[in-house]
């Protein structure tokens, strides 16, 4: 069984063009030599976004999951509206919404976390109606548009979800603007968070990135942190060995039963296809250097039992009465 603790579906009016612009330069310079940075973003612009945004009910993602052998996935809603508005369109509740009855029409694949910008007035209430009434397993944090980790207006909302038993789930390692880089997304922000709410599960995405030594040594101190090897499809198509050593080194020193798989889909897909992917991981007992072995037991725990575990704990609404 594979579980996919990192997906998106990108519904086009939700986000202004800032955001698809960023995304357009991204995918673009995963392109071949003979290829030039303006045609490859002309080709993302006439067939990848549009691939994206017709995908409204989630269909296509689920065929992406079949043909991977992915069996469920969370699909994490991002709260953009502060560095990305787009006039008219649907408020954050109503795109959380959307984001769950998508969702529900999937239940035996699909598993929806929230995304709340906590400088929302209403951000606890927002948060309380995608848990309550939207089906809500999780909250989802992106920083770098512009808050702090340990920011007090954040705590409300860990306060919640450390109550409900709900994990938060953080984005984290250096982007380019118009993201904001004064150490939104820097792992040792969150110590603070994690220090103050030991009972509080928080998920850090793509091993933090560049900042991944960072994150290394915070998991090292701290046990209620978990992290996911989304967006790692590069580091290892581009040097293989290289994503075995970070790979090593996390479950020997974060934790083996602390680290998730994930595709960050559909966005990585130019990269590297989510069955790829899967292929890439599900090899390392066989293909991996000899100086970084893995056992299929490990990568059997990073697959699917570490997320089947952590979702075990994660309650329904109608669990707490």
């Amino acid at each position: 069984m594979t579980i996919d603790t990192h997906a998106h579906l990108f519904i086009r009016e939700f986000y202004g063009e800032g955001l698809w612009n960023g995304y357009t330069r991204l995918n673009a310079s995963w392109r071949p030599a003979t290829v030039t940075q303006e045609e490859a973003e002309e080709e993302v612009r006439n067939t990848v976004l549009p691939s994206w945004w017709e995908d409204r009910d989630g269909l296509e993602h689920v065929w992406r999951m079949d043909e991977a052998g992915i069996e469920k996935c969370i699909l994490l809603y991002i709260d953009f509206g502060f560095l990305f508005p787009r006039e008219g369109a649907p408020s954050v509740v109503e795109q959380n919404r959307y984001i769950s009855e998508v969702v529900s029409k999937h239940p035996d694949r699909l598993i929806y976390f929230c995304g709340i910008d906590p400088r929302r007035d209403d951000a606890v209430d927002l948060f309380e109606k995608c848990f309550t009434e939207f089906g809500a397993r999780g909250l989802k944090l992106y920083p770098s548009t512009g808050f702090l980790p340990a920011d007090k207006e954040v705590y409300p909302l860990y306060e919640r979800a450390a109550a409900w038993g709900l994990p938060v789930y953080f984005h984290m390692g250096p982007q380019s603007p118009p993201y904001k880089n004064e150490g939104n997304t820097h792992p040792s922000l969150l110590l603070r968070v994690l220090v103050d709410f030991p009972e509080l599960t928080v998920v850090v995405a793509h091993l933090a990135n560049e900042y991944w030594r960072d994150l290394l040594a915070l998991g090292r101190v701290r046990e209620n942190v978990y992290c996911d090897i989304s967006a790692k499809q590069i580091v290892a198509k581009e040097n293989f060995g290289q994503f075995c050593h970070i790979l090593r080194r996390y479950l020997d020193e974060f934790g083996k039963e602390r680290v998730l798989f994930g595709t960050d889909a559909p966005l990585l897909e130019r990269a590297a296809s989510s069955s790829e992917w899967v292929d890439i991981v599900r090899g390392l007992p066989q293909n991996a250097p000899e100086d970084c072995r893995f056992t299929e037991q490990e990568i059997a725990d990073l697959m699917d039992g570490n997320a089947s575990r952590l979702l075990a704990t994660i309650p329904e609404a109608s669990d707490l009465g």
